[in-house]
């Protein structure tokens, strides 16, 4: 093994609480990571503010490669929204990889009488206001892949915004609400028993885990796929490039490890591992959708 950087042990800042989506992920790469930088790789989780005090401890650490920070797509998404976010994560963070990549599933309550999208569809707009779709925090990805939905569909569906998941798959199975955004895990239950009507797959593949979805770009839904439930891998800004290098080397090895690459396949993600120069330009590409309905929705929280 090549001289490591690592002195001492390497944390991995969560801006979540331990057992979300990032957190599991960020777990997934401990073996690796610790095998490949000879020293132990340490899950730190500083929950609240939607991910941003985790974001801003990780901006604010020393840029030696001992301190990196476990991201989603909701990071980008906040960045627009939320008055109080602490930066610009594009240019406040060093990019390493993107962990794991999965599509979201927009499903609606059987007892809506909707039987697909187009159906759901005639529904909303036949009651303008009537329908209402819920999210698990305003201003995330999930909120602003709703409102383009709405704005790409002309749709008029208020927003009800929840803590927690599982009181909005609550809410959702007793037609509370009538539309919900999630990674396909959380609604397949629901889904194989109808209590739930799939309308699409927010993507350009079908779901492999249940099968018969469409997917937004095969219904002509413009722009969907370009939000997407991606988790990823950053560093301090100013971390040197040789130390970069290191980090994502050892993070690749851990992405494409069997047993990552199994629990991740399992839990609807597919795994990614891609170059630094290909995770940045795809952070570009989200930013851009992002900034776009922010600044067209007017959305600010805080």
């Amino acid at each position: 093994r090549a001289q490591s950087f690592a002195t001492r042990p390497v944390t991995i800042v969560v801006g979540n609480a331990p057992g979300g989506a990032n957190d599991t992920l960020a777990r997934l790469l401990q073996p690796a990571m610790e095998e490949a930088l000879g020293q132990p790789i340490l899950v730190e989780n500083r929950p609240g503010a939607a991910g941003n005090i985790g974001l801003a401890h990780a901006m604010q650490a020393k840029p030696d490669g001992h301190t990196l920070f476990c991201s989603s797509s909701v990071m980008l998404a906040t960045a627009h929204t939320h008055v109080a976010a602490p930066g610009n994560p594009l240019q406040d963070l060093e990019h390493i990889t993107m962990i794991g990549d999965g599509n979201f599933t927009y499903t609606a309550p059987a007892a809506t009488g909707a039987t697909d999208w187009e159906s759901f569809k005639a529904l909303v707009k036949q009651s303008p206001g009537s329908f209402r779709h819920g999210t698990p925090g305003a201003g995330g990805n999930i909120h602003l892949s709703a409102e383009l939905l709405k704005m790409r569909e002309g749709l008029d569906m208020p927003a009800i915004h929840y803590r927690a998941a599982g009181d909005l798959i609550t809410d959702l199975l007793s037609n509370q609400i009538q539309m919900a955004i999630n990674a396909i895990q959380l609604t397949a239950p629901h889904l194989e028993s109808r209590a739930l009507v799939p309308l699409f797959i927010a993507g350009n593949a079908r779901e492999t885990q249940v099968q018969g979805i469409p997917t937004s770009v095969e219904l002509g839904i413009p722009d969907m796929e370009r939000i997407t439930n991606w988790f990823a891998l950053h560093a301090p800004k100013g971390t040197p490039g040789d130390v970069l290098a290191q980090i994502h080397a050892a993070a690749v090895k851990g992405i494409r490890s069997d047993m990552a690459v199994e629990k991740m396949r399992t839990g609807g993600w597919t795994p990614i591992g891609d170059s630094r120069e290909d995770f940045t330009r795809r952070l570009i590409a989200d930013d851009a959708i992002f900034a776009e309905i922010a600044r067209s929705t007017g959305i600010r929280i805080g």
